[in-house]
């Protein structure tokens, strides 16, 4: 969020007046604020392509289908497409001036994107609301609420599917009570309820097919903040135009697919390890091994 963002993102010239188009969340079609000129962005569902994971690995389709440049920041290490005429910018993350600006030379071209749906207006309404919730505020962020200016980026995730067969043993405890006799602080003797548990060897399997499991490619973004605005609905995903990028900025992806793939086996062992846990019997577990 920044005073300085303006114009620093990918350029379409209107064909009635020759101003800038950008890329409406609230009509999901490119607008000229000028001339009321208003273009369709056509959409299909089809195109959307799944790839092998070799197939991804080997991919050497680059740049982001219009004249750009990236923006990378010294400070957080962002990397951000802007357009191909600007020189220096600030950095949308952290607001660093140290920002150099060089020729878009790498990384791969979205294939798919999940077009904006909040509006500046909208945006800019929920973060002044939320400022006035906070019971101390800081002076920036006063600042910033005052401002009313915002600028969405669109941030790079490689999704991935996955068809898993498990395998789970553990020992299943299940509670029963005995009755304990004592005797107490004047010689009487007494009986209580004591909690026990026995304890028998269980397994099974389990299969699960994983769909779209999202991991970011940033490294703008905290995966701490991106968990907080998840889940990202993929059900909305349209084939990539560079258009949906009008009066927007980008983050170029900064991880391979190789270097996110330990980050989406992860999340899919903590779903199957909590899927095997619901199926071991009896009230408690212990010792419980998967093999995936």
């Amino acid at each position: 969020m920044s005073e300085s963002l303006a114009g620093q993102d990918m350029e379409f010239p209107c064909p009635g007046c020759g101003a800038r188009l950008y890329f409406s969340a609230d009509s999901n079609s490119l607008e000229c604020t000028h001339c009321g000129f208003r273009e369709e962005i056509p959409r299909s569902s089809e195109e959307v392509v799944e790839h092998t994971f070799d197939e991804v690995a080997t991919r050497r389709e680059i740049g982001w289908g219009v004249e750009t440049r990236i923006s990378g920041c010294g400070s957080c290490g962002a990397r951000t497409a802007v357009e191909s005429h600007v020189r220096s910018t600030t950095c949308p993350f952290c607001g660093s001036p140290q920002v150099d600006t060089t020729e878009a030379v790498e990384g791969v071209r979205p294939e798919s994107v999940i077009p904006f749906s909040v509006t500046e207006t909208e945006a800019v309404t929920a973060f002044q609301k939320w400022i006035q919730g906070l019971w101390l505020r800081p002076n920036a962020l006063q600042r910033l609420a005052r401002l009313g200016t915002v600028q969405g980026v669109y941030i790079p995730h490689w999704t991935f599917d996955s068809l898993t067969q498990s395998f789970w043993s553990a020992e299943s405890g299940t509670y029963y009570t005995e009755t304990e006799w004592y005797t107490d602080s004047e010689g009487e003797r007494q009986s209580r309820p004591v909690q026990k548990t026995r304890w028998e060897p269980a397994s099974g399997s389990h299969r699960a097919l994983f769909d779209d499991c999202l991991v970011h490619a940033s490294r703008g973004v905290d995966v701490g903040l991106i968990r907080q605005i998840e889940p990202f609905h993929t059900e909305a995903l349209v084939a990539y135009d560079p258009r949906f990028l009008a009066g927007w900025l980008a983050e170029d992806s900064q991880r391979t697919m190789r270097e996110c793939w330990p980050d989406a086996r992860t999340r899919m062992d903590e779903a199957i390890r909590n899927a095997c846990i619901r199926k071991i019997p009896g009230d408690t577990h212990r010792g419980l091994s998967i093999r995936t």
